[in-house]
Formats: structure tokens, sequence, C-alpha cells
């Protein structure tokens, strides 16, 4: 049986700025503009060979379009590794599986029953690092 692998959407597969978050996460097309995060593609579809993965994401309750706009940023982006492979909560704890990769411990990510992977910060900085970790 293949290991379950949880990856975050927003800093982790999705680049969002410095300070642009807060700033533009209720405007309407905010979270279908931004670019993936340098090597997070290649990484998702080479973790999807492997393990089971799936994406994790908190959506901004505020910002209706947010829940669209994360799943047409995958489509595009990721397209059929990612297919039904979406899931959105607040809490992420209640997911099961042996990997979360996060850059936050927030939404339940501290109680994850797994390992947490700390993306952005030592020792897994770039997705390189993490799938050096990961054995890929």
């Amino acid at each position: 049986m293949k290991k379950i692998v949880f990856i975050d959407m927003d800093g982790v597969l999705v680049e969002l700025g410095e300070g642009l978050f807060i700033e533009n996460k209720n405007k309407k097309g905010f979270f279908l503009n931004n670019k993936p995060i340098k090597g997070a593609i290649y990484a998702f579809k080479v973790l999807s060979k492997i393990y089971d993965c799936y994406i994790v994401t908190t959506p901004v309750w505020s910002n209706p379009h947010c829940w669209m706009e994360k799943r047409l940023w995958v489509e595009k982006h990721i397209a059929l590794e990612a297919k039904k492979r979406l899931i959105f909560t607040h809490h992420k704890n209640l997911v099961k599986g042996d990997y979360i990769i996060d850059d936050s411990r927030n939404h339940g990510v501290a109680d994850f029953e797994g390992e947490h992977i700390m993306f952005g910060k030592k020792p897994f900085e770039t997705w390189k690092q993490v799938l050096e970790y990961l054995e890929v």
C-alpha cells in the first residue's frame, strides 16, 4: 500500500508573494493568477508516482471565489495528476496520512497524526530538499 502525502497549496505549491496574501485574499482572481513555487509542479508529479498524493488547502471563507479559483489553479498547473485530489478544510488534522507538507502549523497541522514536513524552513527550504528527504 502506498504511503499518503498531503501537500498544502498556499506558500507550498503556490507562490503568494510577500505580504500580498493579507492585502489581496478577498479579491476576485487572486488565487487563480498566482504562479507555482519553483519545483512544486515537478515535485507533485514525481511524488504522485510513488505516493498517494492529495492537495489539502484552507479556503478563505470571506472570498467565495477562492474555492473555484483554487480548483481551477490546480487544473491549470497540475492537471491529471491532481484530478479529484483537492481537499478543502480548516481542520487539516482530520485528514489521515503519513506526511503533510505545509508551511505552517495552523488549521490543524499541529495535530496531524503523521509527520509534518515544514516547507520553507530548514531543512526543507526547497522542493529539492523535500524530494531528497522522501527519497525520490
